[in-house]
């Protein structure tokens, strides 16, 4: 089926989410989820991606592989299988920049000289669901940032995303300590997120799912951190996008959440009229752009946001532990409904 042939289906018929039954917490699993969470494996995630040795993680650079490679081996280590039947991996071409070259006055007899083409890569991990296989909640979270300066000083981009992928790992380890879920839940770490939400357009434009089979998206991106609005300690998260395609995301994120967290949920950058538009700048809108529910958490812009001061000294552990708990109830919860 086309994109455009997906697009039009979700349009006409209700969403996955609303056809389900209504939800009964699962207040023993989530009980369970906040017991077993790990600030040690969340500061590990965040000390290796964002340490000076990946230089940045730009996509299509062997640092990216690095990265890749790290998370590739968490997942395993979790026991979570490939989501795809080629593995781990969805490898994209990153296009390259058109090369200027004046005219030819005549045709050369040298060979054309190639040009290296740089690959990201996606890395998709799962829990398959044991009643529903075919029907995803995915959760992600962009590894990728934006390589060196000039002068060779390193993004190290700690909260950008090293601590979105961490609490990704961390809810992908939680949930492969529980049972089986119903429904599948993808663990989707997108490439190339700071070149255009490049990895996850790709996954939508190369129709790894159908479009009306994915329940949400829970995407992860920038948590660690205090912004400008508020004062470091204070128990906030933004949500954006719950509010969007139905109630019913915003209504179960609001139950879990008081449940499990007692985050303040600050719902202001869910405006339409956000002079921001952050909710077109994260990889949820590669899939709420054709109308699937999706939520981007986020903890907001601060003075080392795409700056050589992002790094890991800064990052609040506490923030992390939070988020895990809360994407890995949330995910459980609607991969159980």
């Amino acid at each position: 089926m086309s994109l455009g042939a997906q697009f039009l289906l979700l349009w006409v018929q209700t969403l996955l989410i609303d056809r389900l039954p209504e939800a009964v917490l699962d207040t023993a699993t989530i009980h369970r989820i906040q017991q077993l969470v790990s600030l040690s494996d969340l500061r590990a995630h965040v000390e290796f991606l964002a340490h000076d040795a990946l230089q940045g993680r730009e996509a299509g650079t062997p640092y990216e592989k690095v990265a890749a490679a790290y998370i590739i081996a968490q997942h395993r280590r979790y026991g979570n299988e490939p989501f795809l039947p080629q593995g781990y991996v969805h490898a994209f071409a990153l296009v390259p920049k058109r090369r200027a070259m004046p005219p030819a006055k005549k045709r050369s007899s040298s060979p054309p000289l190639p040009l290296d083409t740089p690959y990201a890569w996606n890395v998709l991990a799962c829990r398959r669901g044991m009643v529903a296989p075919e029907e995803y909640v995915i959760l992600s979270a962009h590894y990728d940032h934006i390589g060196t300066t000039s002068d060779g000083k390193v993004y190290n981009g700690a909260d950008d995303n090293a601590s979105g992928t961490a609490v990704l790992l961390e809810a992908a380890r939680l949930i492969s300590l529980l049972p089986p879920p119903k429904r599948t839940i993808v663990f989707f770490h997108t490439a190339a997120e700071e070149k255009g939400l490049l990895g996850a357009m790709r996954f939508v434009q190369d129709s790894l799912v159908r479009l009306d089979s994915i329940v949400a998206v829970v995407n992860t991106d920038m948590l660690g951190r205090t912004d400008t609005l508020h004062i470091p300690g204070e128990l906030y998260l933004y949500s954006i996008g719950s509010t969007r395609a139905t109630p019913r995301l915003y209504q179960l994120q609001e139950a879990v959440n008081n449940l499990c967290c007692g985050w303040h949920l600050d719902y202001r950058y869910d405006d339409p009229k956000d002079p921001l538009r952050l909710f077109y700048r994260s990889d949820h809108y590669a899939f709420a752009k054709h109308g699937v529910p999706a939520v981007f958490y986020f903890g907001g812009l601060h003075a080392d946001y795409h700056g050589t001061g992002d790094d890991v000294d800064k990052i609040e552990w506490e923030r992390l532990r939070l988020a895990a708990i809360l994407t890995a109830s949330l995910a459980w919860t609607l991969a159980n409904l």
